[in-house]
């Protein structure tokens, strides 16, 4: 059936309502590992703050063959010794790959990508085209989340935290590394499709920067988290990728509140023993789901266009996808409730604390993950929310609580012998 002549795509609607393309394929980690490539593989230097953006990319096409045995045997013959040094970097290479939820059927190369834990294993999008299967540099899942990112992170007014920002990708991803994994990495990446010459990229002129509070918490976050040089750099690569999409799940659910003039705040789950506190962690889920719908029809309406069904799930999904895969939700599927898993606690303290600080335990549930993060955990949360004329506020003393075992138990929280709590990165139990 043929769409109307009014018709409108989602990547238009999530430019226009939150500043981005917000699609479902490019979902869950895949806008960290976008703005990786743009960092790393800008011609201009680290966040250059104006221009537009050039990029040298590469498809490490090699490696993902190989990986999922979808390699040419004459292509393998001609790098690898023989079949024992094949399987061997191919199961090394398989410890790297960027773990999918939710995907049944077996990856294909496309699908397979790694972790950039160093410089030489980030690498673009590809895909073959025609009889020959040409491999060809072309985005699939990197397709837009991480750009807007990027445009955020460059554009940033304040000088110094942009330059604190530059330098903590800088010394997260020296130039010049010689370490066994970075070498090996170079070498297959080279057997590979690369840009022979810069490209400009389309979709990253397009954002809409706003430097509102939500721009500014991913900035905050961003440069905390690069600060923090004394944990592994694979625990920083880690927490970008995470921080990357926790703030475009919470910019979303922001700013379709803020434009339909409805109250924000996603009512986490952390205790897992009270139904009451699980059905409204349920029930907060649903009702940011709706005002991401909402605002998104809004925007339709106000240009006079039609958006389908599809395309809108396209949307919605983006944002229920990017919560799984980052810590903020239960599970990908069933009946979802907003909780805060491992890898999101971790990520939220590394972006709330600057380098050698520490924080009260209160001040961090209210002044972080409430008043910046519109996260709901603790009893003062939930009286700034209005939640307590509903809710016991008991129930979110005891959710407080059990975050404060959760954080201990992460290693992040010191407890004093006069019951201070401190969260900390360094904190231990």
């Amino acid at each position: 059936m043929a769409e109307p002549a009014n018709s409108v795509k989602a990547p238009a609607i999530t430019t226009a309502v939150f500043g981005g393309v917000f699609d479902v394929d490019g979902a869950g980690h895949y806008p960290g590992l976008e703005l990786i490539n743009f960092v790393v593989c800008s011609a201009d230097g680290i966040l250059p703050p104006d221009g537009p953006a050039r990029l040298t990319r590469a498809t490490h096409d090699f490696a993902r063959r190989l990986v999922t045995d979808r390699l040419p045997i004459e292509l393998r013959k001609e790098v690898l010794i023989d079949n024992h040094s094949a399987h061997a970097v191919s199961r090394l290479l398989r410890c790297l790959e960027l773990d999918v939820p939710n995907v049944v059927k077996t990856k294909s190369w496309e699908r397979t990508h790694f972790f950039p834990y160093t410089r030489s294993l980030v690498h673009w999008d590809a895909r073959t085209r025609g009889s020959s299967e040409t491999v060809q540099l072309e985005r699939r899942y990197l397709r837009g989340g991480g750009a807007y990112a990027y445009s955020v992170l460059r554009r940033d007014p304040d000088a110094a935290r942009l330059e604190k920002v530059r330098l903590g990708f800088e010394r997260l991803y020296p130039a010049g590394g010689s370490s066994p994994l970075e070498l090996l990495g170079a070498t297959l990446r080279d057997h590979g499709v690369v840009d022979k010459t810069p490209v400009l990229d389309q979709i990253e002129p397009e954002s809409v920067v706003r430097d509102d509070r939500w721009d500014n918490l991913l900035r905050d976050g961003m440069a905390n988290i690069l600060g923090h040089e004394s944990l592994p750099a694979v625990q920083r690569v880690r927490a970008v990728v995470n921080w990357t999409g926790i703030c475009l799940v919470l910019l979303e659910c922001g700013r379709a509140a803020e434009r339909l003039n409805r109250p924000g705040g996603l009512v986490l789950d952390c205790a897992g023993t009270h139904s009451q506190l699980r059905r409204a962690s349920q029930k907060s889920f649903k009702e940011q789901l709706s005002n991401v719908e909402d605002a998104a029809r809004s925007e339709a309406r106000q240009s006079n266009a039609q958006i389908s069904a599809q395309q809108m799930n396209k949307i919605k999904a983006f944002m229920s996808g990017t919560a799984g895969t980052c810590g903020l939700l239960n599970a990908a599927k069933g009946r979802r409730h907003l909780v805060l898993r491992l890898e999101a606690i971790e990520t939220l303290v590394m972006a709330a604390l600057r380098p050698g600080r520490e924080q009260d335990f209160e001040a961090f549930a209210t002044e972080w993950l409430f008043e910046r993060c519109s996260l709901v955990v603790g009893r003062q949360a939930a009286h700034q929310a209005g939640l307590l004329s509903a809710f016991d506020a008991s129930i979110f003393e005891e959710n407080e609580r059990r975050l404060a075992d959760q954080i201990r138990a992460a290693g992040m929280l010191r407890v004093y012998s006069d019951a201070t709590r401190m969260v900390s990165v360094g904190g231990t139990q």
